[in-house]
């Protein structure tokens, strides 16, 4: 039993990895959106509307290893040099965080848009910047 599973993971994982790796990263990156906008929404809700910036500071605390993981392993296929690729994933997050914030609170205070719709295009503009920060910068080949 435990071959087969083998077996099918093996053949998937094979099956997938035969995609472009942009159009790897846009089904990885948007599930990856999904989830750290979902926990966004979670903490906005729990935490209130002012608390934006808690909010987004939470998303990208619970969502950056989940990330890491996926991008690392469903994208770039890179299991080398993990400390180090972690390091610079967070340095290009934290690049991508502070661009997240600076939007998300011009789309609220200065555009007068709701926080759900300022963080869901903000992170729009964030995802194209962190694909070039990864794919350049983080999992770069040696």
């Amino acid at each position: 039993m435990l071959k087969r599973i083998l077996y099918c993971y093996d053949f998937l994982f094979n099956f997938w990895m035969k995609f472009p790796e942009k159009i790897r990263f846009l089904l990885v990156g948007g599930a990856n959106f999904v989830t750290s906008y979902v926990i966004f929404l979670l903490f906005l809700w729990m935490l209130g509307d002012s608390a934006k910036q808690i909010a987004l500071v939470l998303s990208f605390i619970f969502s950056s290893p989940i990330s890491f993981w996926t991008q690392r392993v469903f994208v770039f296929s890179s299991d080398d040099y993990l400390k180090e690729r972690y390091v610079k994933c967070l340095i290009a997050w934290t690049f991508g965080y502070f661009l997240n914030a600076v939007l998300l609170e011009f789309f609220v205070d200065g555009l007068g848009i709701i926080p759900e719709i300022s963080q869901f295009i903000a992170s729009v503009i964030v995802a194209i910047s962190n694909y070039i920060f990864l794919k350049h910068f983080a999992f770069k080949e040696k």
